[in-house]
């Protein structure tokens, strides 16, 4: 497990509109069971999302958005395997959390 590897969602039934979740929480962490994590949805779910706030990720030929307003918390258990790593877009997603707890 590391900071920007992306998971299915352990929520089934979201899974359609945010079928992956993207883990934020600095690698410094891992001791913790807990792991911080911002869903990626689907193009078309939520209206308005912008490049800065919501930047695209492209996961198995899909590309979906950063939901920064979906945060959300889930056990290391519940990721089990990770599918991809989003480390390539690591500024993009670093800006979009600045806006969210900084409003920049």
């Amino acid at each position: 497990m590391a900071r920007f590897d992306i998971y299915p969602n352990p929520i089934a039934p979201d899974r359609h509109d945010f079928p992956f979740v993207l883990e934020i929480q600095s690698d410094l962490l891992y001791r913790f069971v807990e792991r911080v994590c911002v869903p990626l949805v689907r193009e078309g779910v939520i209206p308005g999302l912008t490049e800065r706030f919501n930047p695209a990720i492209t996961v198995s030929g899909e590309t979906l958005r950063l939901h920064p307003l979906g945060i959300a918390v889930f056990y290391a258990s519940e990721l089990r395997t990770s599918v991809a790593s989003a480390q390539a877009r690591a500024l993009d997603i670093e800006t979009a959390l600045d806006m969210l707890l900084r409003g920049y």
